[in-house]
């Protein structure tokens, strides 16, 4: 796959790669894709606990917030497979 970036954004990614950040420009785009699937899942699931909300299905904060940082710990872990 090819990706094509507007000027800014390819200058954005080589400054990152520049400043040591990432060793390469695909390192960068693929963790911003990672971060763009955490995104999506963190949307499905606020989704979901909107429409549960609304069926009255609540569950108490000390879940809730359980649940938030195992998620979170769970998105600082480095993901294998590239």
């Amino acid at each position: 796959m090819n990706v094509d970036l507007p000027a800014d954004q390819q200058a954005f990614i080589e400054s990152l790669v520049a400043a040591g950040r990432y060793a390469t420009p695909n390192d960068a785009i693929r963790d911003g894709v990672r971060l763009l699937i955490s995104q999506e899942r963190l949307k499905q699931q606020v989704d979901v606990g909107v429409q549960q909300a609304d069926r009255g299905e609540l569950v108490d904060h000390d879940t809730v917030f359980g649940q938030l940082r195992a998620m979170a710990a769970a998105s600082l872990q480095p993901e294998t497979g590239e």
